[in-house]
């Protein structure tokens, strides 16, 4: 949107609009090409920024508002989800991606390891989907706990790291133990081919100013359409829609 009367009318529209809405929404679905990572959060969590080439990596980051701990200290926690290709399209593997990612996390006192997602149902060789871990590093006198979890399909990984003080953990543990008890993986067959990415970003540019013109309508529909359209236009590799896709999400909080 080029005229900024225009954006802030269209903006506080959907503050009125969309957060009644929003406050039920529980399920999250997030994809990159053919890979997409569903689960649970509690309205109390929130995207706050999403990022995406459009091809190899993708970011998602969420938290909650500030919990504050007895010294009257505000901690904010974080959850982390991290699509990304490897380098060389070679397949990986479970194990060994799991290991060569930890220079993700921090946690040198492991807790406990966890598998989520079980394969199959066999009891001598059980498969799961995704390795978790959950441990604790030191920052200064505080003690951090950290979710470590990681899982492949084929030459994609994904990384996923929730980060928070222990003095407030409690608050979130059971927002934490919805996130584990509902995260799948999903295959989608992908609903884009291009020839290369110069097509690519031009089909996300019209995904935006499609998106645009819809929001300047203030309509209920036309508003849920263009935030599908400007989850599209990001996932293929535009930062504008990113932006504004992340900030229509969060109005009103």
């Amino acid at each position: 949107m080029k005229n900024p009367k225009i954006f802030l009318s269209v903006l506080f529209c959907c503050i009125i609009i969309i957060s009644p809405l929003k406050a039920e929404t529980e399920k999250w679905k997030t994809c990159l090409g053919s890979h997409c990572i569903l689960f649970q959060l509690p309205p109390n969590w929130y995207l706050t920024n999403r990022r995406s080439n459009g091809q190899t990596t993708k970011l998602d980051h969420f938290r909650t508002n500030g919990l504050v701990e007895e010294s009257g200290r505000e901690i904010i926690p974080a959850l982390v989800i991290l699509f990304k290709s490897s380098d060389n399209k070679q397949y990986l593997d479970p194990i060994l991606h799991h290991l060569e990612s930890k220079k993700y996390t921090m946690i040198t006192n492991i807790r406990e390891y966890y598998n989520l997602q079980k394969l199959n149902d066999t009891k001598e060789k059980e498969v799961y989907k995704f390795i978790g871990m959950v441990g604790t590093f030191k920052d200064k006198e505080d003690t951090i706990i950290q979710h470590y979890i990681t899982s492949t399909d084929e030459d994609f990984g994904f990384i996923i790291i929730i980060t928070c003080y222990e003095s407030v953990y409690p608050m979130i543990q059971k927002d934490v133990k919805m996130f584990l008890d509902s995260l799948v993986y999903e295959k989608r067959n992908s609903q884009w081919k291009f020839a290369n990415i110069n097509d690519q970003l031009k089909k996300a540019k019209e995904l935006e100013g499609i998106a645009n013109l819809r929001l300047k309508t203030k309509q209920v529909d036309e508003i849920t359409k263009a935030l599908g359209e400007l989850n599209d236009a990001c996932e293929l590799g535009s930062t504008t829609a990113c932006e504004l896709f992340t900030s229509l999400m969060n109005v009103g909080r």
